[in-house]
């Protein structure tokens, strides 16, 4: 009688799941980074009188808080290689809070700038997990989940502006606080999120999958987003520096920045049902092409006040639609995903900064055209990727 075969040892299995009130929760805790980011532009006059610095050299925070988020994506891209991901998403989120509660503090420049690096190591932490956690969810359902989910970045970018009308700039550190207790109060509701580690197996067995074209595509790809995040940042860094150079109060700088973000939120919980009726491609195009025309049409004073709102809406598919695009070219490539979301972050050092430089030679006037230039390469470089076919079948 011939001996029964052992079965091969089951796959390593590294898709995750949302279990209660999880993906509430990740959604919310995309919210609050999105605040929490949203806070510097509108703020950065405040922040220029109370450290006595340059409205260029307050600028700089922009940029820190990013340089901060791009050491951040490392350490998480580590993390989550060996430890679950409800524990890499309560790590990061007790950065963003130590950062937070420095920044409240803060009565130097040096410490003010050391609690914003801080602050954006926990939001690299988390804008990286919780991205490449929704990117590792069932493909049915994915471009919802990442669209929705994000929606939530652009809600609380709505929200941090209209904070600072409500409780006035000057009393900015008040609302630093509130960022702190509630990144502790998050940390406490991450038991729903079943993350396995992406184990070295689990990562062969994607690895394996993906055809030797896979460096180009890439390659493309982290160009993309690094150029994006620059469109974004400088956009929502710089608005309301803009409009109060062209004699708009401080309080409509604020609302036309919560507005770009309110734009973005609303079309991004669309991102759903946009997908079954456009693809990722021609819906990431479209974006960066009107992106480009408003960014032109914001250089008038008039029409910034409301170019820029729409601007939010046509940017608004290009970061959940160009991730879908890469998983649809490179299949249960995680390793790549997490690349790109790490070398995206060098978008918002790039962004601001150059903005910063362009502002002290040329004034704010100068803004949408620094911001326009960023949106056109984007689109020649995502129109670049078109010529690329998919490695390999997507699996279900």
């Amino acid at each position: 009688m011939a001996e029964l075969s052992t079965p091969p040892p089951p796959r390593p299995v590294a898709q995750v799941t949302f279990k209660g009130v999880a993906f509430a929760n990740v959604t919310t805790m995309l919210v609050l980074i999105g605040a929490t980011a949203s806070l510097y532009g509108p703020l950065l006059t405040t922040i220029a009188g109370r450290f006595h610095v340059s409205l260029a050299q307050a600028g700089v925070v922009l940029s820190v808080h990013f340089v901060g988020a791009l050491v951040g994506v490392p350490f998480s891209w580590f993390a989550t290689k060996r430890l679950r991901g409800s524990v890499v998403v309560a790590g990061a989120l007790a950065c963003l809070a130590l950062g937070a509660l420095g920044v409240a503090l803060a009565a130097w420049w040096g410490l003010f700038l050391t609690s914003v690096f801080v602050v954006g190591f926990g939001f690299g932490g988390l804008d990286f997990t919780l991205n490449t956690l929704l990117a590792r969810t069932a493909l049915q359902g994915r471009a919802h989940r990442l669209s929705l989910a994000n929606a939530g970045f652009g809600v609380g970018s709505v929200i941090g502006p209209l904070m600072v009308i409500l409780v006035h700039p000057h009393n900015f550190p008040v609302l630093f606080a509130g960022v702190a207790v509630i990144a502790v109060v998050l940390s406490t509701l991450n038991r729903g999120i079943i993350a396995p580690p992406q184990t070295p197996e689990a990562r062969q067995h994607e690895l394996d999958s993906l055809h030797a074209q896979r460096r180009p595509i890439l390659v493309t790809f982290i160009v993309a987003y690094v150029l994006y995040v620059a469109t974004e940042s400088s956009a929502s860094g710089w608005i309301a520096s803009q409009l109060h150079g062209e004699g708009y109060a401080t309080s409509i700088g604020s609302l036309v920045t919560g507005g770009f973000w309110l734009g973005l939120a609303v079309a991004r919980t669309m991102g759903g049902p946009l997908y079954k009726r456009f693809s990722d491609v021609s819906l990431v195009l479209s974006g960066l092409s009107v992106a480009t025309v408003l960014c032109l049409v914001a250089y008038s004073g008039l029409a910034a006040p409301y170019a820029y709102p729409l601007l939010g809406l046509a940017l608004a598919s290009v970061y959940p639609m160009g991730l879908i695009w890469y998983t649809v070219l490179c299949p249960h490539d995680n390793d790549g995903l997490a690349l790109i979301i790490f070398c995206m972050m060098v978008g918002g050092i790039i962004g601001p900064g150059l903005e910063s430089v362009m502002v002290s030679l040329a004034g704010v006037r100068v803004v949408p055209l620094v911001i326009a230039s960023f949106a056109a390469l984007d689109l020649v470089v995502f129109a670049s990727a078109r010529r690329f076919a998919p490695l390999v079948k997507t699996l279900p």
